[in-house]
């Protein structure tokens, strides 16, 4: 009996051993800490105008591409993107794909419990975009018997949704892949409306001031954050640190004013109102 205990009790000791000697300062293994590698591994829809999307040279770029970069340098880390589309971005995440998404991810209350989301580095809230040549969309309502396209279970979809059915409005709410074929379509008037993010659509209308326009108000506030895995909040912490640098110095507004051609990233309005 004596024996069998003294064996226990050395497996235990061993064992303790074996976990202590694995921790790092911080409590954490090096394998449980993501940026031990020296590379943030970073998972992005690159069909996102203008927060990511390839340029003409298959170069991926946008606001999220240079916010990341400078996120990373402030980490002293290198950056590694990982393009995968939209509606399997979470679960790639979970799956341990990459490390974070940094791809216009809003912050609402589902998404911060199923996730670890950072502090907001830039302002966003969703509003509908009309043609010029047509009626334009200013609330809701007002897309009765029209045709409303959305990429597909992004925020302004879910919110789209979650309208149509509260408020009993006759709308076709048609699904795209990206906001680039959303936009095509309503280019070529195959929808009549589009419902997206703030930045996304006043990238399109500077693009196309004679063409489209933001008919409605803001509709949401949703600002965006990064997205980590639920378990991995040191890794957040550590990014609240560096988003926090960034918008202190500067950086994070010189960002905003070259994709936006004004300050989204600095006074971000934390109350979330979310239509889910």
């Amino acid at each position: 009996m004596k024996r069998k205990l003294l064996g226990l009790s050395l497996a235990m000791m061993m064992l303790l051993a074996l976990v202590l000697t694995g921790c790092s300062s911080g409590g954490q293994t090096a394998e449980e800490d993501p940026l031990a590698d020296g590379v943030i591994s970073i998972g992005v829809d690159d069909t996102y105008l203008p927060m990511e999307f390839r340029n003409d040279q298959n170069e991926l770029i946008g606001f999220d591409i240079d916010f990341a970069n400078a996120l990373a340098a402030e980490l002293g880390v290198t950056t590694e993107f990982q393009t995968v589309s939209w509606d399997g971005i979470f679960n790639g995440l979970n799956a341990k794909q990459y490390d974070v998404i940094v791809s216009s991810t809003s912050i609402t209350p589902d998404r911060q419990k199923a996730f670890s989301m950072s502090d907001p580095y830039v302002a966003n809230g969703i509003v509908i975009v009309s043609r010029k040549d047509a009626t334009p969309v200013v609330t809701f309502d007002q897309l009765e018997g029209k045709t409303l396209g959305a990429q597909i279970e992004t925020t302004a979809d879910i919110a789209a949704e979650k309208l149509k059915a509260d408020q009993g409005v006759n709308v076709e709410i048609k699904k795209f892949d990206g906001m680039l074929d959303a936009f095509a379509a309503l280019q070529g008037k195959q929808i009549d409306n589009v419902i997206t993010d703030i930045g996304v659509a006043m990238y399109y209308v500077a693009q196309n001031p004679d063409l489209y326009i933001v008919s409605s108000d803001v509709l949401t506030n949703e600002p965006i954050g990064v997205t980590a895995r639920l378990a991995d909040t040191g890794l957040t912490d550590t990014l609240n640190t560096a988003i926090k640098t960034l918008q202190d110095n500067g950086t994070l507004t010189e960002i905003s004013m070259k994709w936006f051609g004004k300050d989204m990233s600095t006074d971000i309005d934390t109350n979330l109102v979310v239509i889910e």
